[in-house]
């Protein structure tokens, strides 16, 4: 039987502690692998006896689409999009936007481009969609260069 967690020390820490319970409360070496840290390191940022680097946080929105003004500053919704509301676009357009974004960005990455890698970079893309309040067709071939510039900085190439 595992030994009850501590309270946490820090409202940022709460908040990190609040998305593992929202994520369905699953064990910390689940959500330590996601983001890429030992259980341990994970266990200190919950209890708040340290804080996670930017690499960390940036991991939470993606994996998970956490906002990251909510898990640093406490306002604002604990979820990328949790505000958004789309009156004026269908559930079938926002799916054509995201297979046309998703087809569109697959043409475009190096063969060898990991599963995750992909997924990961085309739900960075949906979530800067869902932040535009002017849905339209061109959208995707904006969040798609959003997208290449994002591989330009972190390769810190000119080209993707």
């Amino acid at each position: 039987m595992a030994r009850p967690e501590k309270e946490p020390k820090t409202p940022l820490a709460k908040r990190l502690r609040d998305v593992r319970r929202e994520l369905g409360d699953p064990e910390r070496a689940e959500v330590a692998e996601n983001l890429g840290v030992s259980v341990s390191t994970l266990a200190f940022y919950e209890r708040g006896e340290s804080e996670p680097t930017a690499s960390v946080l940036a991991v939470y929105r993606v994996k998970y689409g956490i906002n990251l003004e909510w898990l640093i500053t406490g306002q604002g919704s604990m979820r990328v999009g949790a505000n958004v509301r789309i009156e004026n676009v269908s559930l079938a357009d926002i799916r054509s936007f995201l297979w046309n974004i998703c087809e569109t960005y697959y043409e475009k990455l190096p063969r060898r481009t990991k599963p995750a890698a992909f997924a990961d970079q085309c739900l960075a893309m949906f979530d800067y969609l869902l932040t535009r309040e002017d849905v339209k067709t061109e959208a995707a071939a904006e969040v798609i260069e959003f997208g290449a510039e994002q591989l330009k900085r972190a390769s810190g190439r000119d080209e993707p």
